[in-house]
């Protein structure tokens, strides 16, 4: 026949881990970070060099998706080559 005993619960709870953000969120938030340290805070042009396994649509969509997350309806996204500038225009500027 089985024995019964008590524990306290700390004792047989499994400990929890903190949980990492996703690499996708954690790939959103660097974006973030950089688009509003540059266009905000800095008031200049983020430029992005391009690897060559980068593809540049996904660049463009990340730094257009940080632009939407940041409230930037009005940014400006080019492409030159390997390099990806976001800027908003001057006479725009609030």
């Amino acid at each position: 026949m089985p024995r019964f005993t008590t524990a306290p619960v700390e004792e047989v709870m499994p400990a929890r881990r903190q949980r990492q953000p996703s690499q996708r969120a954690q790939i959103q938030k660097q974006y973030q970070n950089a688009l509003k340290d540059a266009v905000l805070d800095q008031h200049e042009a983020l430029v992005i060099e391009l690897d060559p396994d980068d593809k540049p649509l996904t660049v463009r969509s990340r730094i257009k998706r940080a632009a939407t997350a940041l409230g930037l309806d009005n940014i400006v996204i080019r492409r030159r080559r390997n390099k990806i500038m976001a800027y908003i225009p001057p006479d725009t500027e609030s």
